[in-house]
């Protein structure tokens, strides 16, 4: 067996809409993807539900000493010859450990490709309104581990003074033994500074002050977790410059379980959306079954999972689509656009066409006009959710997996019904009153504010 290749993934400081086109695409056609903990669920959600997600690495090393170059696991999976995406936050060749992890692989003699992303940096400042050069102010950035009080930060200090701004990774835990080396080393103690958590998610945090403030003002607000520290005079642009809080939902955290064409305006608006599109199905559709399927007079799909079913298992056996000659359709509207996407022009249906459906009911009922392609596992997703305030509901089934596998997550939200079914299904089961009513997703600014939540116990 030869072996698989390896692809070393930015993913960005955290908003899926800043991974590059490059990455999107390794995503959705690799067999496994490899994740830090510090890549976000937005980010999680977008792979397809038959690549499998695999967590390895530590959360900031949490002062661990890594004795290995690529992670062991990500090797395995490389030598059984799987195509596999080392996605890790930020980008990889900034503090990601690249020296060591590809001259593992060549040790090996497994091909690497690295796919670069947006580094925490530049997605940190850019979403808390500044710059890191800006003319007249800074005309040079110095990137700089934190994660020990190297040497480096007291050269920076020394050829800084000219005016260039100095990002500290991995630098909250000596915040404090940080600031005070640059103001020992001959940095003005008024130097303008930030602290940055959760860079461009719904959780973004910017705590700032002056070197000699700071931690003092980080100790205040109990501040836990991974940050990015960035000194420099271009922080105080940031009251000026600050363009994420004039977005609507700003801070505001969607989960969708299923399909909604509004996901882009809701993002444009500020909100963080992650989308839990599909349910992990198993396939029942083999060879035989896609022979007697070309032979009805008219194809029907009930909904997108049984739709992508039926499409995976003509591409899985490389059956020629022209067998398939007969009038199409879907009362869904997002099949009929999958439809056309392969070229198939979705068409009205009698009430005698086959319907391709995930649910046994319909399947096995009186109604022998249903053709079973599939089931549901509902089973945890392959990462975890951070709580949500607002819980978009356009399939029943994927919340019923949210909510066995994931209730922390949807405690404090909103249940909003996006189709009549789910909204009777929701009044009928006690998470809405008849009478309830919702803010425009669209255009409302206080999404962010209700906190009513849903009992999932």
């Amino acid at each position: 067996m030869s072996n698989g290749k390896v692809y070393l993934i930015g993913a960005g400081p955290g908003d899926p809409g800043l991974l590059t086109c490059r990455a999107k695409e390794l995503l959705s056609s690799c067999d496994v993807v490899c994740y830090d903990k510090l890549v976000s669920a937005a980010i999680l959600s977008i792979v397809p539900d038959h690549v499998q997600l695999h967590q390895v690495g530590y959360r900031g090393y949490q002062g661990v000493h890594i004795e290995y170059g690529m992670h062991p696991d990500v090797t395995e999976f490389a030598l059984a010859g799987k195509r596999v995406a080392r996605l890790k936050a930020g980008d990889p060749c900034i503090f990601g450990r690249t020296t060591e992890e590809c001259r593992d692989l060549q040790q090996h003699q497994i091909p690497y490709e690295i796919v670069p992303g947006i580094t925490a940096a530049l997605g940190a400042a850019s979403y808390s309104g500044f710059p890191l050069t800006s003319g007249g102010i800074a005309s040079s950035v110095t990137f700089v581990s934190g994660h020990k009080n190297t040497q480096a930060l007291a050269s920076w200090s020394r050829l800084g003074q000219a005016g260039g701004t100095l990002v500290l990774y991995m630098g909250a835990k000596k915040l404090a033994q940080h600031t005070q080396t640059l103001i020992e080393h001959g940095r003005s103690a008024h130097t303008p500074i930030a602290l940055i958590s959760s860079a461009t998610s719904a959780d973004h945090q910017c705590i700032t002050g002056t070197l000699a403030s700071i931690a003092e003002k980080v100790a205040q607000q109990q501040f836990i977790g991974p940050a990015l520290v960035i000194v420099g005079e271009v922080v105080s642009q940031g009251k000026e410059l600050d363009w994420r809080h004039r977005l609507p939902l700003t801070g505001a955290r969607i989960l969708l379980c299923g399909h909604s064409a509004e996901v882009t305006g809701w993002r444009n608006s500020g909100a963080e959306v992650i989308c839990i599109e599909n349910n992990k199905t198993h396939s029942l559709l083999d060879e035989e079954d896609l022979e007697y399927l070309t032979a009805v007079p008219e194809l029907a799909f009930s909904d997108m999972p049984s739709f992508n079913l039926w499409w995976r298992a003509v591409q899985h056996y490389q059956w020629d689509i022209r067998k398939f000659a007969m009038p199409m359709g879907s009362d869904n509207p997002l099949v009929c656009s999958a439809l056309r996407d392969i070229g198939i022009q979705a068409m009205p249906l009698s009430a005698n066409a086959l319907t391709l459906t995930l649910n046994e009911q319909q399947a096995f009922g009186e109604n022998n006009q249903y053709y079973l392609v599939g089931h549901v596992d509902s089973q945890p997703l392959g990462y975890s959710i951070p709580v949500v305030d607002w819980l978009l509901v356009e399939d029943i089934s994927i919340l019923h997996t949210i909510i066995t596998h994931h209730p922390e997550a949807i405690a404090r939200a909103q249940l909003v019904p996006l189709n009549d079914t789910v909204r009777q299904w929701a009044i009928q089961n006690g998470y809405l009153q008849q009478n309830s009513t919702f803010p425009d997703f669209m255009h409302g600014s206080t999404i962010k504010h209700c906190r009513d939540g849903i009992d999932v116990s």
